[in-house]
Formats: C-alpha cells, structure tokens, sequence
C-alpha cells in the first residue's frame, strides 16, 4: 500500500513539474526573441553598409558597370538610410523620456509633495512657494538663503543688501 501511494506521488509531481516552470521558459523566451530582434536589425544596419562599402570598392576597381553600379547604389543607400532613421527615432524617443523623467523629479512640492505644473509660483496646496534657484556649477537645486550648494558645496554671493519695494523708491525720488 505504502510503495503504491509513493508511485501516484512520484507520477504527480512528474506531471506537475512542466506545468509549474512553463511561466518561467515563456518569460525567458520573450526576453532572448527581443534582444534577438535589436541583434538583428544592428546586423541588418552593418550588412548593408558593409555591402555599400564593397560595392563603391568594386565600382573603382572596375568590376562593376555604370548600369548595375547606380541602382544598386540607390537600393543600398535607401536601405542604409532607413536604418539609421530608425536608430534616429529610438534615440528621439529615449531622449523624450528622460527628459520626461528630469521634468517629472521637479514638479512636486518640495512640503507636502503635491503636483505641481510648469511656471506654477506656489503651491495650490500648501501655499509654499516653488524654488526654482539653482547652483551655477552643478544645476541642483537649492534653497532661499544658502551660502553653500548642498550637492558640490561652491559658495554663492549672498545678497546682505535688503530689498525695497517700488512705493518706497517712488517715495524717495519724490
């Protein structure tokens, strides 16, 4: 009885076992059939310039006629130029997305941490105004009043002298 319960045991694991690890091999094959497409469109991309380039070659040497040289020239050059647009419009779209991802750091509220939109001068929740100062050599951020930057620690030219508002200017040229 014992060593028939170890059998069904044994045949059910054995059965069980591809049905679990099948979600694991499918993820992995999404991931190698991407990284296999960006392979071969860059092989693509190398093919037709390397058959470009052999082409020119063969075209001084002489191997190659005017009548085959200048369509075949025209077709390498169409396919080698769609290549490096598409290389163009992935380098746009990466670019877009990591300015997307500055932008997005700096639209909170440095207090209550509320969305805040471009050119917004305080926030609608808090009422605290937005900082906008930023270090001369390194860009980050700093507060009102800083002698030093926080990031690189240069030193800032504090303002000692107070501000005066218009009416008391106008009062004085009066």
């Amino acid at each position: 009885m014992n060593s028939i319960a170890i059998l069904i045991g044994l045949g059910m694991l054995g059965i069980s076992i591809p049905f679990v690890i099948r979600p694991f091999r499918q993820k992995h094959t999404k991931n190698v059939n991407k990284t296999n497409t960006q392979a071969q469109v860059e092989e693509s991309r190398v093919a037709a310039l390397s058959a470009l380039r052999d082409l020119d070659f063969d075209y001084k040497i002489g191997k190659v006629i005017d009548e085959d040289y200048m369509p075949a020239r025209a077709q390498l050059l169409a396919e080698a130029a769609q290549y490096i647009q598409q290389q163009e419009q992935e380098d746009d779209r990466l670019e877009a997305l990591i300015q997307n991802r500055r932008s997005s750091k700096d639209a909170n509220c440095e207090e209550c941490g509320t969305f805040m939109e471009a050119g917004q001068r305080f926030c609608a929740k808090c009422g605290k105004p937005v900082n906008s100062a930023a270090c001369p050599s390194c860009g980050k951020k700093i507060r009102a009043g800083d002698l030093f930057c926080p990031s690189c620690g240069s030193r800032f030219e504090a303002c000692t002298e107070p501000r005066r508002s218009v009416q008391m200017e106008a009062v004085d040229h009066s």
